[in-house]
């Protein structure tokens, strides 16, 4: 690109041929001028008609479409889009989300000296009937939905999938971790750097917000975060020791953690799970699948 922007707005695209096409709408809808950003989406080799629909757009003025010739995985296919742009502030937005039109102009507004990055929320699309899993995943009780709007949110809830960040801070930290290509892991790997370099400088948006569509069932979200328990977890934990208790650490091999989580315990709420979902008990699968996988692959620190 050969114009510099106020914005880059990197999107990785991977079989969301169902919603790329709103996504990329959305984005041409915003309140500030199209001049001010530029819109980088990168296709990683997606098996559905995702690139298609990506060509649709290949003339318009202010988007850029990358096709990679292999699936790279999540870190590195961002890191492609941030290393196409020239911005000042990059902001990330997953492909199987949508925005409101005041997104861009909302997330800026949170930015100051001291703060070098900002979440915005996720929202389930309207009129959809959400399953327990889905309730707890868009509850209050998950993440940075803790904390208030405008609050410092620590290192673990800091996640790129709907957020903006200063380019400079960005390329300071060395980007996400191509390495970490497994699910989960490479969000907070990036974070665990930033926050080490710019603590406490990491605020939530409950007005920015992005509509994520994408459905998810218990299982498979327990699958994933048993995956990324068993693999991204323990790389977390021996590159960042001084945030371990931050990463659930304190649970894996300890007596308290065996007393909480432990099969009998997962056979007793799983069922309790089926006769009453609350998101307490959601939470506590998720937790225990983390767990779990953790100690299947369980390393010494």
């Amino acid at each position: 690109m050969e114009q510099v922007t106020k914005i880059d707005i990197v999107v990785p695209c991977y079989n969301v041929e169902n919603v790329i096409g709103s996504c990329i709408e959305s984005l041409l809808d915003q309140t500030i001028p199209l001049k001010e950003y530029h819109c980088i989406f990168i296709n990683d080799y997606s098996s559905d008609n995702t690139q298609n629909v990506l060509q649709k757009y290949k003339s318009t003025k202010n988007i850029t479409i990358i096709n990679q010739k292999k699936n790279l995985g999540l870190a590195a296919t961002r890191n492609t889009g941030i290393k196409k742009g020239n911005s000042k502030m990059v902001a990330f937005l997953d492909g199987d989300m949508t925005v409101e039109k005041d997104w861009l102009e909302s997330l800026l507004r949170y930015f100051s000296k001291n703060i070098i990055a900002v979440m915005g929320d996720n929202i389930p699309p309207k009129n959809l009937s959400l399953n327990p899993v889905e309730k707890y995943y868009f509850g209050r009780l998950r993440g940075a939905r803790q904390y208030d709007d405008n609050e410092n949110i620590p290192l673990q809830y800091m996640l790129f999938g709907n957020a903006m960040i200063k380019r400079e801070a960005l390329e300071e930290s060395g980007l996400f971790d191509e390495k970490i290509n497994r699910y989960g892991g490479e969000d907070t790997d990036l974070s665990a750097k930033l926050w080490n370099i710019y603590p406490d400088s990491f605020v939530f948006s409950k007005k920015s917000n992005s509509t994520h569509h994408h459905r998810r069932n218990l299982d498979e979200f327990c699958k994933s975060m048993e995956i990324y328990g068993s693999q991204n977890l323990h790389t977390l934990i021996r590159r960042y020791p001084e945030h371990k208790s931050k990463f659930a650490a304190d649970y894996i091999s300890t007596l308290k953690g065996y007393f909480l989580f432990n099969a009998l315990c997962r056979t007793f709420i799983r069922a309790l799970s089926k006769i009453y979902p609350a998101q307490l008990i959601i939470r506590y699968l998720v937790a225990d699948s983390v767990i779990k996988g953790a100690r299947k692959t369980r390393k010494s620190y």
